[in-house]
């Protein structure tokens, strides 16, 4: 699933649930903003936790002397920020009971 196809699904979901007055620019503002505050809050190293989802958090690899496979010379390579996630308990439940066999 992507974003547009997300929002899409919440505009419908909202609409079924007796919120007919949210347009779909209103549903596409507040995902937006929400995932913009994530991000936000990410740069700045805070820990996210969602309760019976899961948790963001940044991973800090540090900065590293590494080594060019063609030449074989020294490079540096600079620090890296990964985000990690972690899914809470009810989120791996409710993955576990839906599984598919490929």
């Amino acid at each position: 699933m992507n974003k547009s196809t997300m929002m899409e699904n919440i505009h419908h979901q909202l609409r079924d649930q007796g919120y007919k007055e949210l347009s779909r620019q209103d549903v596409i503002m507040a995902v937006g903003l929400i995932l913009d505050h994530c991000a936000q809050a990410l740069a700045e190293r805070e820990r996210i936790e969602i309760r019976d989802f899961g948790v963001f958090t940044l991973h800090i690899i540090a900065a590293r002397a590494g080594r060019n496979p063609k030449t074989g010379k020294s490079v540096d390579v600079p620090e890296k920020r990964n985000v990690h996630f972690k899914p809470g308990t009810a989120m791996r439940v409710q993955v576990n009971q839906n599984k598919r066999s490929f």
